[in-house]
């Protein structure tokens, strides 16, 4: 829990409110990225779930991500549960970066990948 405030608290610092409602304009307009990694914790509740997970980069040393998602109910609609992630899967999703290049990113939902299966259900959205 506490690596879940820190996140916060930087990302609040230097790029406006993280949890804020409708906040998306915090990130890039189509600036992507899939990054593969592993998840250290699923925040599954109100006002918005998040991944954080931790990832390689080119100098092997390990970042510490989070993805922003949406409303657990939202998740819930499209196959999602607060047990569709767990401490240690293996993870690859795509998300719109941070316009303050933290490694800070919206997730792309229908792209998470865990152990290799998508969580959200075939037919997408109900």
């Amino acid at each position: 829990m506490k690596l879940l405030a820190s996140i916060i608290l930087t990302a609040s610092i230097a790029g406006g409110p993280l949890l804020a409602h409708h906040g998306t304009s915090n990130y890039a307009q189509g600036e992507t990225v899939t990054l593969s990694g592993v998840v250290t914790e699923f925040v599954f509740r109100n006002p918005h779930a998040f991944i954080l997970f931790d990832v390689k980069n080119e100098k092997g040393e390990v970042v510490h991500w989070a993805g922003e998602m949406n409303s657990p109910a939202v998740l819930a609609n499209t196959g999602w549960t607060r047990n569709s992630l767990k401490k240690g899967d293996q993870i690859t999703l795509t998300l719109r970066m941070s316009k303050g290049g933290n490694p800070v990113g919206l997730v792309s939902r229908a792209s998470v990948m865990v152990n290799g299966k998508r969580v959200e259900s075939e037919q997408g959205d109900r």
